[in-house]
């Protein structure tokens, strides 16, 4: 209940935020258009009072200029302007006595004070203009005053003396051409236009308050349930992607435990399937360890539309070293290797793996906006396939590596070993036929001393690859230990075997070879075969029987193959003789 009643403040608050920062800045905005209209206001009633001066001036030097100021009115020509323009205007001669005002009787000008002391008068008089603002104890509100100095060219002197030794209203008692016209304007007027501004600006505020409250309920409204379609949207999202995860998982982990190519192949079909939809068929091609040509090695759907074989420049993704669109941006560009006349949208992917291009991800779609909406999760998936291939490419090498020689590319002798005790265990259980050959080069110490090591490593290569070429397709060839070669032949009996021995002699002794432009002159081998012939016959004895008459071999010549007879195992041969 409580944490109901927490939300719902919260989303009170939420609500009632927008209005709240709506209220400040609407304030913030009033006293920001109070001074500025202020200023505005200012202004205005500055240039007013200059206008009027400046007016009420160029009338006066126009009159008194042509006619003269005997016959002039100041009072008459002051009230006129200030009534039509309702602003006060004063006329002062240059000792600051007033001698005509829009408010104040011509009759009791005579009443007035000096003006030659207020501060507007003196800076009109010292440097042509003034104005000042203060409050008036007579009026009882505050007054804006500007003064403007208005030199005049009389045409004559004229005396205008009163009998009691002052001026009177329409005359003036010096003979200078000096006059100062002040205009001044009540403050509280410009207080007014204030107020007023006031007024309209806190109305326009509240209703725009009311305004942002009433639009904040409305997009709240509307928020709320685009909310509820987008988390819903989002629950959909979310568990589509996380399908497509575990699939991508799933893909990867199958993957890594394969051991062959077809059995990867055989993953991919289902899982892309279901990771690309609207898929109309797809194909997987590697390179070629000689990197001249590509094979398709898998395909799924529809029939794979294009060739099974094809050199890498055939294809643009290989090319581009990236994804390859044979529709992009309106341009129709196809890659050799597919069908020209095809409808389908294709795409190429790359197969890279630790900086090694392994093949290429070929995918068939009817509608491009469906492949480019799975382009992202297409090349997710061909990142998993090249790691996966390039996985069984390194254990594949490695296991190479570990039952291989180096040097003749034959099967080691641990691998002969497994392969010889399975075959014989076989053997046993099926009732077969099992038989070994051991072969020695003749003479491979005086050879090395004669020719140097780098010949007979030649010979040894030589020897090895003519082995594996004449001997028959389920037989293993693989070196023994130096110069000792041993052939293990399943489902043979003693006569195949012995056929097989001497055709292999026969072969060896033939061979002319050459090293560095060096005749080698003729080498030869010997061999000693072994059958099995009961079940006491295991492995380790085949292969003592086999070495027994390898030795019986070289006992008779050399250069010849002789049967296994265990009954008459002859005594070991020194080693250095060959």
């Amino acid at each position: 209940m409580a944490n109901r009643e927490v939300a719902m403040f919260r989303k009170s608050a939420a609500l009632a935020m927008p209005a709240i920062l709506m209220t400040l800045v609407l304030t913030a905005s009033l006293a920001l258009l109070t001074l500025h209209f202020k200023n505005i206001l200012l202004k205005s009633y500055q240039s007013k009072l200059e206008h009027v001066a400046e007016i009420t001036s160029r009338i006066l030097r126009d009159d008194i200029e042509l006619h003269g100021d005997n016959h002039f009115d100041f009072d008459v020509i002051a009230t006129d302007i200030g009534v039509s323009a309702d602003v006060r205007v004063t006329v002062l001669n240059e000792s600051g006595t007033v001698i005509g005002d829009s408010q104040v009787p011509q009759h009791d000008l005579d009443q007035m004070d000096n003006h030659a002391s207020r501060p507007e008068v003196i800076a009109a008089l010292e440097h042509g203009q003034g104005s000042s603002t203060r409050h008036s104890h007579t009026k009882g509100y505050d007054l804006m005053y500007y003064a403007l100095k208005v030199s005049i060219v009389n045409p004559g002197d004229h005396d205008h003396s009163g009998e009691h030794g002052h001026e009177s209203a329409s005359q003036i008692s010096d003979t200078g051409d000096t006059y100062v016209i002040r205009t001044a304007v009540a403050m509280n007027l410009f207080t007014d236009e204030l107020m007023w501004i006031w007024v309209w600006v806190v109305v326009i505020s509240l209703l725009g308050v009311f305004v942002v409250i009433m639009i904040t309920r409305f997009f709240s409204s509307m928020l709320d349930k685009q909310a509820k379609r987008e988390r819903e949207s989002l629950k959909t999202e979310v568990k589509e992607r996380t399908h497509e995860l575990s699939l991508m998982q799933r893909l990867g982990s199958l993957m890594s435990a394969c051991t062959t190519i077809d059995s990867a192949a055989n993953v991919v079909h289902p899982i892309a399937d279901h990771l690309l939809p609207g898929c109309r068929s797809g194909a997987i091609t590697l390179i070629k360890s000689s990197r001249n040509r590509l094979d398709l090695i898998t395909q799924w759907g529809e029939q794979w539309q294009g060739s099974d074989r094809f050199e890498p420049s055939d294809c643009w993704s290989l090319l581009k070293g990236h994804t390859h669109f044979s529709s992009e941006d309106g341009l129709e560009i196809r890659c050799r290797h597919s069908s020209m006349e095809s409808d389908l949208y294709q795409v190429c992917i790359p197969l890279v793996a630790q900086g090694e291009t392994l093949g290429v991800l070929h995918l068939n779609y009817d509608d491009q906006q469906a492949l480019e909406s799975n382009i992202s999760k297409a090349e997710s998936m061909a990142e998993q396939i090249g790691l996966a291939l390039a996985n069984m490419r390194l254990r594949e090498d490695l296991r190479q590596q570990a039952i291989r020689d180096p040097l003749t590319s034959l099967f080691n002798r641990r691998y002969m070993m497994d392969f010889l005790e399975q075959h014989t265990y076989s053997a046993e259980t099926q009732n077969e036929t099992l038989s070994v050959m051991m072969i020695d080069l003749d003479h491979f110490k005086r050879f090395n001393d004669t020719f140097g090591h780098d010949a007979g490593d030649y010979v040894l290569k030589q020897v090895a690859m003519e082995l594996k070429q004449a001997v028959r397709e389920g037989d293993l060839v693989c070196r023994y230990g130096g110069e000792e070669i041993c052939i293990v032949c399943p489902d043979t009996d003693l006569d195949t075997a012995r056929e097989l021995g001497n055709m292999l002699v026969t072969r060896i002794a033939g061979q002319g070879m050459q090293f560095n432009g060096q005749s080698l002159g003729n080498v030869t081998i010997s061999m000693g075969i072994a059958n099995r012939l009961n079940a006491d016959t295991n492995h380790d004895l085949l292969l003592k029987e086999a070495d027994n008459a390898l030795y019986q071999a070289k006992e008779q010549g050399r250069n010849r193959a002789v049967i296994s007879h265990p009954e008459n195992a002859p005594p070991a041969l020194p080693s250095d003789e060959g």
